[in-house]
């Protein structure tokens, strides 16, 4: 018997444009019907509503009825779980989408479910994994609410696993695209391209990923050998290198495997090279030796230098304050004209010519300069204008 698919949705699985994908699906497969698995989002108070929801969508779009295998809870007893094992069992297409894959590993683990979606994919059905629930399928999966919402420490959770044995042995990412930071980076699933690059190198040696685009579709045929990509994005599979596939491109399953199987390139060695002194370049007031300094600590954080990365930071964002700010303190651009001024006024009040000193004075009030008269001679202080 021919082995199945794994179909990973980024995201966007009840969308008009991935309602090809699981037609593909499910034709291939022979279903006559969808299980939906509903543990992902067992935990929230609307599952009821999202269950319909589905069920409806396969309904409508897809002209072909689906059941809900409800395992929300461990709770839920023993019954519930064999009942829902005997469904996953019987079926030819499953189906899991958004919810938390956090939660779902805690209600799935030692349940016995990983090992029945292996047997599904070995038999020729069509498992289809979206959003949370394609984050589970890897062998690692990445605790997105606990790190991304509570804030927990950037690590991996272990996955289900479902393809090794057929010879795909990765992580998947969904939502690798995402934008919704609005000023912050939210790809790789709300990583962001920085901790991301700290949580690929807690994987195992030459561990793949496969990141999938939002409102798209990674459509891998076991039996065929073959990936499809259908959707608005595409896949992105990093392994040695970073290979794009696009929607409507097909890629032989042995290429994949052998992009995702290759060893990463260790990252260059952090520069032991001290750090610039900028600080230093400021106090100068040397646009010069400013552009030296960056210069400097760009080069520096190209080498791999993470305290070059900060410092880098910094001096970009002691630039933003400068452009309000200005580089060289505005008392000392207007001191020399200022003390010629009080120096003239001076002299003016005394020979008693008050109305030209008062008229001075006047002038440098409306200029943000406040004179003071004192026993000890004329001061002035510099408003901030601002």
């Amino acid at each position: 018997m021919s082995a199945g698919r794994l179909i990973l949705m980024g995201s966007g699985e009840t969308s008009g444009r991935l309602v090809a994908a699981h037609r593909r699906g499910i034709e291939a497969a022979g279903a006559q019907q969808v299980l939906v698995l509903d543990t992902p989002y067992g935990f929230q108070e609307n599952a009821a509503i999202l269950s319909e929801r589905l069920t409806g969508f396969f309904r409508t779009s897809l002209v072909v009825e689906s059941e809900v295998a409800s395992y929300r809870s461990a709770r839920a007893g023993a019954v519930a779980l064999e009942r829902m094992l005997a469904a996953v069992r019987a079926a030819r297409y499953v189906f899991a989408g958004p919810g938390s894959p956090g939660y779902a590993l805690g209600v799935w683990r030692d349940t016995g479910l990983a090992a029945a979606l292996r047997d599904l994919l070995s038999g020729g059905a069509t498992v289809t994994l979206a959003s949370a629930a394609a984050l589970t399928a890897g062998v690692k999966t990445l605790p997105v609410y606990e790190i991304y919402k509570a804030g927990s420490d950037l690590e991996w959770l272990e996955g289900l696993d479902l393809a090794s044995h057929l010879g795909l042995e990765a992580v998947v990412v969904p939502h690798w695209n995402n934008t919704e930071g609005q000023g912050f980076d939210t790809s790789r699933c709300y990583m962001g391209r920085r901790r991301f690059e700290i949580l690929r190198g807690q994987l195992p040696e030459g561990m793949g990923v496969i990141g999938v685009d939002e409102h798209t579709a990674a459509i891998i045929d076991f039996g065929r050998g073959t990936l499809d990509v259908l959707g608005v994005g595409g896949v992105t599979l990093t392994g040695a290198a970073v290979t794009f596939v696009g929607d409507g491109e097909t890629m032989a399953l042995e290429t994949v495997l052998e992009l995702l199987r290759s060893d990463p390139t260790p990252p260059p060695a952090p520069s032991s090279e001290p750090l610039p002194d900028f600080v230093g370049a400021l106090a100068s007031g040397s646009a010069e030796d400013i552009a030296g300094a960056l210069l400097a600590a760009e080069a520096l954080a190209a080498t791999g230098s993470q305290p070059a990365r900060e410092a880098l930071r910094g001096m970009i964002l002691e630039l933003s304050d400068l452009a309000t700010e200005g580089l060289t303190d505005p008392v000392k651009r207007v001191e020399g004209y200022v003390d010629l001024l009080v120096e003239t006024r001076d002299r003016l009040r005394a020979n008693k010519r008050w109305e030209e000193a008062d008229r001075i004075r006047s002038g440098l009030t409306s200029l943000g300069v406040t004179l003071q008269d004192t026993p000890d001679g004329t001061r002035w202080v510099l408003e901030d204008t601002n």
